[in-house]
């Protein structure tokens, strides 16, 4: 079963919090019960709607909201701690390092590819087909020879 902490709300906020509770959604409450949102105008209200949805119980969940911490913002920061399961989290994904000479070459050589292609030939949807699939080509087999795998673990 999911939870949705609902941190505060106004009349108008019913709806969502009955729409929860029948979705046998969970609704939770802060520790210090103090508004998320601190308007600039005095005629307005500190109020606003604060929907977080989870895939694990709410049991699990610690949160708090830390007014003091809002400056320059007009919301405070709302902290929240989740578990991580004790499964093992193993998957692999090809990667870019940001700043690196293999992000470089990559875009070099996906300009330079692209540069390669003819794309006078697009007076048909068979002759625009063969482009997309002629620049797909391209950005695929440079992101293959540039990009490194990675293992992602717990």
């Amino acid at each position: 079963m999911g939870s949705i902490c609902l941190l505060s709300h106004s009349p108008a906020g019913q709806a969502p919090v009955d729409l929860a509770d029948s979705l046998g959604l969970v609704h939770l409450l802060p520790e210090l019960p103090v508004p998320t949102h601190y308007s600039d105008t005095d005629s307005h209200t500190n109020s606003v709607i604060d929907l977080i949805f989870l895939g694990m119980s709410s049991a699990q969940v610690l949160y708090c909201i830390e007014p003091d911490l809002r400056w320059p913002l007009d919301h405070a920061l709302l902290l929240v701690d989740l578990p991580i399961s004790p499964e093992n989290i193993c998957f692999s994904r090809k990667v870019l390092k940001h700043d690196s000479d293999k992000k470089n070459n990559f875009l070099s050589s996906i300009t330079m590819g692209l540069c390669a292609l003819n794309f006078s030939r697009l007076d048909s949807v068979d002759n625009l087909d063969l482009l997309s699939k002629a620049v797909s080509r391209v950005i695929s087999n440079v992101w293959d020879t540039n990009a490194r795998n990675i293992t992602v673990t717990t």
